[in-house]
């Protein structure tokens, strides 16, 4: 019995030195919030990226149409 409470001990032992690393509920709400805004803002910058994609490819597919239609004409 006496083996066993030691090995409770050395075990609770473990888990209060773990304890004060862990967050709080404030902390964990606090990074949440920090993510949602993060992912607001890699939103908008990747919108932006893709409408600038958008318009290259649009560009080059205009140059492309009037590449092509130059043979048919001679």
């Amino acid at each position: 019995m006496e083996q066993l409470l030691r090995n409770v001990d050395q075990r609770l032992a473990h888990v209060e030195q773990f304890l004060p690393t862990l967050a709080t509920k404030a902390e964990l709400a606090e990074v949440r919030t920090e993510i949602r805004t993060e992912a607001r803002e890699t939103r908008r910058h990747f919108d932006v990226v893709a409408e600038s994609l958008r318009d290259d490819i649009r560009l080059l597919a205009d140059g492309l149409v009037g590449v092509t239609q130059r043979p048919d004409r001679m």
